[in-house]
């Protein structure tokens, strides 16, 4: 499959969630288009479908998070905000406040049910990122709880319930919608504050989206596992 072409960073008409969402559709379709993406919520999801799931998404998660998450507490550029503090540095505290957490040993737990040991990842392969980049690319990743509910109930249907493993896709719980919504607030309020800078982090989201799609195209390429 052609890797998908993101869509160029525009703010000017539209809130910086909503150009993120824009920017990023196309590649989002794309990873959805994959054939373990495919096979995972089609009619005849199998338990070693849902196992190669967890295994690639453990792979994605591992590999981009720890720089990523890294970032939000970096030095950031020149400046000087409220409290003596950079502006980049305020930013991190209120991006804080939400309570992001690294879905990765959620990941290794699920895979620990189904008998499978985590997967051995590289980190930082976009070190290293600034803090826009991070916020782009932490959308990105925040976005797999939001649809991990739609699978979750997809697979329960399919494979029973309860589902073994399920502490990534139910990583929010019922709180998902409001997590992701208190997301993109936060990252409207940032932005109209000026305390980012929205095509920095369309752009840092792209290319996260970008990379995922990358690694799961790859990785959706190994014979399956048992």
């Amino acid at each position: 499959m052609p890797s998908p072409s993101p869509t160029a960073p525009n703010t000017a008409a539209a809130e910086l969630i909503v150009a993120l969402r824009l920017a990023t559709a196309a590649t989002h379709q794309a990873v959805e288009l994959l054939p373990g993406m495919v096979r995972l919520t089609g009619p005849d999801p199998s338990p070693a479908d849902y196992r190669r799931y967890l295994r690639l998404m453990a792979r994605v998660y591992g590999t981009l998070e720890p720089s990523l998450y890294a970032a939000l507490s970096a030095p950031g550029a020149p400046g000087t905000g409220a409290a003596g503090q950079p502006p980049s540095a305020r930013a991190a505290d209120r991006v804080a406040a939400l309570g992001l957490r690294p879905k990765f040993p959620a990941l290794c737990a699920d895979l620990a049910v189904h008998g499978l040991a985590p997967p051995a990842v590289v980190p930082d392969l976009l070190s290293p990122p600034d803090l826009n980049t991070a916020l782009g690319g932490l959308y990105v990743l925040e976005g797999s709880t939001l649809g991990g509910r739609v699978v979750a109930r997809h697979l329960r249907k399919h494979l029973g319930d309860p589902l073994p493993g399920a502490t990534f896709l139910d990583f929010h719980g019922g709180q998902a919608a409001a997590h992701w919504k208190r997301l993109g607030l936060a990252l409207d309020g940032l932005a109209a504050d000026g305390l980012i800078d929205p095509d920095c982090v369309i752009t840092g989201a792209c290319a996260v989206f970008q990379e995922v799609y990358t690694m799961l195209a790859t990785l959706d390429e190994d014979p399956p596992a048992p």
